[in-house]
């Protein structure tokens, strides 16, 4: 696991190995080892031997992080075996309370006239909410103030101080806040509505046709494990997110449930690594000192 315990992908591996462990009656370890953007706990998995028990859960910010350095340890569509996709999760644009606006269209003439005093929030350099949001704002050809945060709880308590204006995020983090009212949400990332809100419009339908980004997880093997183990992995991922019980509880979390074979989360990831790719090139976006 290549963040610390508690956060989102942490929460999706503890639910997702349970069954795994049932099913395959093969006990799963969670492995926290944090740091480095992903990259500590990448390079580790790396080294270990490809004999099917050493597995990591990934993110996007594996793809993105080809291109946020100049060099890493591993090239990541290269030096693993891609297993099968996890989940997906949509991002929901939000604004402080007492920002004047309620629509996309209001946030945009809002923008036009205020770029150079607004400011957004993330979760990190280079995440997957960094980068959303310097997506749309190159369609808005604006340069918001971005501020950085330690993690998803700190950025949206930001937002609720009022100490930055926007923050894209997932619905899990801050359905709360939103449901009380006290965060605004304008849109969401992904090219279909979410059913949690379903009354929120898309990016997409907002004025920005084609709009479709949004973070996901999966899971990777060393390179060289036998086809058959990666199959066999994959196929009890599947088992686990058709589980209603599972695909309900990370419904409500707001992670949508996308197991896939092999191949077609190999194709995902090296799309993603291009169209990240393209949004941190055109925003000069950079992690290397």
């Amino acid at each position: 696991m290549p963040y610390g315990p508690g956060g989102g992908t942490d929460i999706v591996a503890r639910i997702v190995t349970q069954n795994i462990s049932t099913n395959l009656k093969q006990p799963f370890i969670v492995e926290n080892r944090g740091g480095g953007n992903t990259i500590i706990a990448t390079q580790a998995l790396s080294k270990l031997p490809p004999d099917g028990y050493s597995a990591m859960q990934t993110a996007d910010q594996l793809a993105a992080n080809t291109s946020l350095y100049k060099e890493l340890p591993y090239v990541a569509n290269q030096d693993f075996e891609f297993v099968s996709s996890l989940v997906k999760t949509p991002l929901v644009l939000l604004a402080r309370n007492d920002l004047p606006v309620s629509t996309m269209k209001e946030l945009v003439a809002y923008i036009q006239q205020n770029e150079k005093k607004m400011s957004y929030g993330s979760w990190g350099t280079g995440s997957m909410n960094h980068l959303t949001m310097e997506a749309l704002a190159g369609q808005l050809k604006a340069t918001p103030l971005h501020v950085p945060y330690a993690g998803a709880p700190l950025a949206i308590n930001a937002l609720l101080g009022g100490f930055i204006d926007l923050l894209f995020t997932d619905l899990g983090s801050a359905l709360p806040q939103v449901q009380a009212g006290k965060l605004k949400p304008l849109a969401v990332s992904t090219i279909t509505r979410i059913t949690q809100l379903p009354d929120l419009p898309t990016i997409a339908e907002s004025g920005f046709p084609g709009f479709d980004l949004y973070s996901y997880q999966g899971v990777i093997l060393p390179k060289g494990t036998p086809a058959d183990l990666v199959a066999k992995l994959s196929a009890a991922i599947k088992v686990a997110l058709d589980n209603p019980t599972i695909a309900n509880d990370l419904n409500a979390r707001g992670y949508i449930p996308s197991p896939s074979t092999p191949a077609q989360f190999k194709a995902q990831f090296i799309k993603s690594e291009k169209d990240l790719g393209d949004i941190i090139r055109s925003r000069n976006i950079t992690l290397d000192k």
